[in-house]
């Protein structure tokens, strides 16, 4: 369908209704007829085109209002809604595109807009989206600038996260982010290889302050060899806790801060091992600690005080 820049909003919205009855009669040949598995395909294949032809359709109706691009109307739409929490095919209607979603990217990796996701959000469905401010956040677009950079660089999935981690420490990386720039779906696990390699990452387990999913390097210094073993036992530990205090039974998600806890004390001949070591929150951990009159830490995030890890 040819574009028709400036046509009055009603004219362009005529081309819509034509475009719908299409559509329509499509359907009801398919009822009409008797389907096989080719007539269906090709029925499909004709709805697809009219499909296309409807976005298009719906964009001279935007450009009858001034609205130039998808990505301003799906920006439009989101200043319209700050603060709430709007489905993908709402932002795909007002878009009149199929690569929608590379317009929402654009908006935060180029302009900077504050635009979260159900991906990096627990109290959104996964497939929502919402605009939390009305202006572009300046130190967004530049980690998010930092991120494309790193997402481009010729190295492994996991050296592309160190780099990006690196690069905005001690700022938090969302999962959004990290997948984004490790190009990778297991990404998590790569984190976890880094952590055991002795960079000092900080997740939404060791502190509840953080986003679900977010991780940050404090420091760029790194943990000496014994206690990168120590990390090794400490997921394995966390692990099969289920990420679980052990007393209380809350999780991270819940607010809580999980640390891994000697049920005999080292200095009375604890050694670590499997069934020594448990997972409790930091209040739990603490309590157990103000009994015995000792001071509460992560035991194998402190593996300097602690006995060797294979032997005690």
């Amino acid at each position: 369908m040819a574009a028709k820049v400036g046509k009055d909003p009603r004219a362009a919205l005529s081309d819509v209704k034509v475009t719908a009855q299409r559509y329509l009669k499509t359907v009801e040949q398919m009822q009409d007829t008797e389907l096989d598995q080719d007539s269906w395909l090709e029925s499909a294949a004709e709805a697809g085109v009219i499909s296309g032809e409807m976005r298009e359709a719906l964009s001279q109706v935007n450009r009858a209002f001034g609205i130039t691009s998808g990505r301003d109307a799906i920006l439009l739409y989101l200043r319209k809604h700050i603060g709430q929490s709007v489905p993908a095919d709402a932002l795909a209607g007002v878009a009149c595109i199929a690569e929608w979603a590379r317009r929402v990217r654009e908006l935060r990796v180029e302009y900077g807009w504050p635009i979260e996701s159900g991906i990096t959000r627990d109290d959104m469905p996964h497939d929502h989206y919402v605009l939390t401010a009305d202006q572009p956040d300046e130190d967004l677009a530049k980690r998010w600038k930092v991120a494309k950079e790193a997402r481009n660089l010729k190295v492994s999935g996991k050296n592309r996260i160190l780099h990006y981690l690196k690069a905005i420490s001690p700022q938090p990386a969302d999962k959004e982010q990290l997948s984004y720039v490790g190009r990778i779906k297991s990404y998590a696990r790569r984190i976890r290889e880094l952590d055991e390699e002795g960079w000092q990452i900080v997740s939404s387990i060791d502190d509840p302050t953080l986003p679900p999913g977010s991780y940050q390097l404090p420091t760029l210094n790194r943990r000496p060899p014994r206690a990168r073993e120590a990390i090794k036992l400490r997921y394995k530990i966390l692990e099969r806790d289920d990420m679980t205090c052990q007393d209380c039974g809350r999780i991270p998600g819940q607010g809580a801060t999980l640390q891994v806890h000697h049920i005999l004390p080292v200095h009375q001949g604890g050694k670590n091992d499997m069934e020594n070591l448990v997972t409790l929150c930091s209040e739990c951990h603490g309590g157990r600690h103000a009994l015995m009159g000792t001071s509460v830490r992560d035991e194998l995030l402190n593996p300097d005080q602690e006995p060797d890890v294979h032997t005690g």
